[in-house]
């Protein structure tokens, strides 16, 4: 334990330090206030685009998906994980609607376009993971979205239905269910939730009697919940000089989604470290009839890549 004690706080602070990165980088924050469909403010009454909106919304909300970095099996009542976890979601950044909502660098001559969006949205986060008795573990965790000023809080919980038979009733892999939520800080004009419950099946094998292997494959489904608060279409124009400007604050629809992923991954632990990495991806289309036809159709699927390091006690 000392030993780990040790190697714990360097962990810990190059974890803290990747969170708080750039903290001052906007790029790809979110300003709805460009959502208006284009020369609609011309006439004074802007319009809102929801069409735009809805694309980049069901987008972020994929890459807000809560990652699977565990597989099945628990460490036990005493058992503790502490660990630095990415994830990496594929966006269309070619979409014109990706360019019209996020803020940019300023360097733009067009006011309502940014010149470069990120070709995937990527997280950061510190992760706590706590067993418990009967086969469960808790965890809670804290993210921070790079280029962005955005974090985000998460909690889970974690039932190992089957877990540790090796031996008597035969070849059993382990089975866990997971509940998963990640929320949205950082931004006024949205409110981002997303909670997921996964399926694991995983089983460990042991090599040369020092290295843990664990691969695992993983059913997701989650629930994206996406609100707008009231939106000035135009921030730059004084509604006390112009009463007509008190007409374009709106409230973008509501999203409530579904996504199902599917993905395998694998632990490698040795000692107290562990690595971890995981793929998922959406096997059926953010707009299909399973998900949420209100969304556009060209809404591709997304993938996401996780990859996780950190002390296992």
């Amino acid at each position: 334990m000392h030993l780990a004690s040790r190697l714990g706080a360097p962990v810990l602070a190059l974890a803290l330090l990747a969170l708080a990165a750039p903290a001052g980088a906007q790029d790809m924050n979110i300003a709805l206030s460009r959502l208006s469909l284009p020369g609609s403010c011309e006439t004074g009454r802007c319009a809102q685009d929801d069409d735009s909106y809805r694309f980049v919304m069901s987008e972020l909300a994929g890459a807000m998906t809560p990652p699977v970095l565990t597989p099945a099996g628990t460490r036990g009542v005493r058992g503790i994980y502490v660990g630095f976890e990415t994830w990496f979601t594929g966006i269309e950044s070619s979409e014109p609607a990706w360019h019209r909502a996020v803020e940019g660098d300023g360097g733009s001559t067009d006011a309502t376009r940014s010149r470069f969006v990120d070709n995937v949205i990527a997280w950061g986060r510190l992760n706590v993971r706590k067993g418990l008795p009967f086969g469960f573990e808790l965890g809670t965790n804290i993210s921070y979205m790079a280029n962005s000023t955005y974090w985000a809080l998460g909690a889970e919980v974690r039932w190992a239905i089957f877990e540790g038979f090796r031996d008597g009733v035969g070849w059993i892999p382990d089975l866990a269910v997971r509940g998963a939520v990640q929320t949205l800080m950082g931004d006024g004009e949205l409110n981002v939730t997303v909670p997921s419950v996964e399926l694991i099946l995983s089983e460990p094998f042991v090599v040369a009697n020092t290295v843990e292997l664990t691969p695992w494959v993983v059913g997701q489904v989650a629930f994206p919940i996406v609100d707008s608060e009231l939106v000035d279409l135009t921030p730059e124009t004084s509604a006390f000089g112009d009463n007509d400007d008190l007409n374009n604050n709106v409230v973008f629809p509501s999203l409530r989604s579904t996504r199902w992923r599917l993905g395998a991954g694998l632990q490698i632990r040795y000692e107290w470290f562990t690595l971890l990495g995981n793929f998922m991806f959406d096997i059926v289309k953010p707009g299909d009839a399973y998900a949420d036809p209100s969304l556009p159709a060209r809404i591709n699927r997304q993938w996401q890549a996780d990859v996780g390091v950190g002390l296992t006690l």
